[in-house]
């Protein structure tokens, strides 16, 4: 019973002496905002003046207080130090806000490239290997102006006027060049076929189309009696710096028009025809079709032979692998500007013969 009499007064001190804190804490107290309360009511119920509890916490006269502000209540004469106390909350509060409008900041810019790569998909553009963003699509410099190329051979000409019509004096340079390269044997165009050629360049911003397979005359191991390649309505090509994807899905805007997916290939398949038809072909250069069981050829093109036997015939196994660039190719030519239309292209002298 002693040694707890004997306690009550040490904890008694040591109560008083923690009450106390430090200077700077009896100084002032903190008072929290809440709704409906003005800063008269809040200076009357600590016994303040409204001026020194503005000018202690660096109000303006007239400006208004928010749920959740802290202000620091004076106490009488020791203003100047409930003043600083006051300014230190509003650093570290002005750092906190800081510090989380740039993390906001960051997370919003995130999103936003998050869903800038989906809108790019959609506008139809792509990342380089550095990380580079190319956009695919997009007004060409030159309206109707045509930059395709097959091995070593350039052709560059105008293709569509400005008003996307077909530039007759085109057609002879764009059949030459759709030639069949092993004999040099051509066929006139479709000029249809050519339009839409000159409309898939201005759609991703002239861009140099590369050549695959144009022309092929008629020959016995076809998969069957018909190809559109056999007449010249059709080309197997692709866009430099365009996924085939994309080049595809483009290609199927097109009306009565035969579109061809091979994705184990290096190019799409564009035929001119009096229906519209979608294929997707699995195989490899050189193999018997193997179409995706959804996507198979629909609109027959012959009396005689199905829409489907006729889209296999775009791929002969006469020709090893038509997407191999590489058996067209032959030693470079001398190139030459004809001086009547402006067009640059090499001279072949076997084709050359042969026309």
């Amino acid at each position: 019973m002693r040694l707890r009499l004997s306690a009550l007064p040490v904890v008694g001190l040591l109560t008083a002496l923690l009450s106390l804190g430090s200077p700077a804490d009896a100084a002032e107290k903190l008072h929290t905002v809440y709704k409906g309360q003005t800063l008269g009511r809040i200076a009357k119920r600590y016994n303040v003046s409204v001026d020194a509890l503005r000018d202690v916490n660096g109000l303006k006269r007239g400006q208004m207080i928010r749920p959740g502000l802290v202000l620091v209540i004076p106490e009488k004469g020791k203003e100047a130090e409930a003043a600083k106390r006051a300014a230190a909350l509003r650093g570290a509060k002005s750092a906190d806000q800081t510090k989380k409008a740039e993390k906001k900041g960051k997370e919003k810019e995130k999103g936003a490239k998050g869903a800038d790569s989906v809108k790019g998909k959609a506008r139809g553009e792509a990342k380089e290997g550095g990380g580079k963003v190319e956009k695919l699509t997009g007004k060409p410099k030159r309206p109707g102006f045509v930059k395709i190329v097959r091995g070593t051979e350039r052709l560059e000409t105008q293709l569509l006027t400005r008003h996307g019509r077909l530039v007759p004096s085109a057609l002879p340079h764009l059949s030459r060049m759709l030639r069949f390269a092993p004999t040099g044997a051509k066929i006139p165009v479709d000029p249809r076929l050519a339009t839409l050629l000159g409309l898939v360049s201005d759609h991703f911003g002239g861009k140099t189309i590369h050549v695959v397979s144009g022309f092929r005359p008629y020959s016995p191991t076809q998969y069957t009696r018909h190809s559109k390649h056999n007449v010249g309505h059709a080309i197997d090509f692709r866009v430099e710096g365009v996924p085939n994807t994309v080049l595809r899905d483009y290609c199927r805007t097109f009306r009565n028009a035969g579109v061809g997916y091979y994705p184990n290939s290096t190019f799409v398949h564009l035929d001119v025809r009096t229906a519209k038809t979608y294929w997707v072909d699995y195989s490899r250069p050189g193999d018997p079709p193997r179409y995706a069981s959804q996507y198979r050829p629909q609109q027959p093109q012959h009396p005689h032979v199905s829409a489907e036997e006729e889209a296999a015939s775009d791929v002969s196994p006469g020709e090893a692998n038509p997407g191999d660039e590489s058996k067209d190719t032959q030693e470079a030519p001398p190139q030459a500007i004809e001086t009547t239309t402006g067009i640059q292209r090499t001279q072949d002298p076997a084709s050359a013969n042969a026309e």
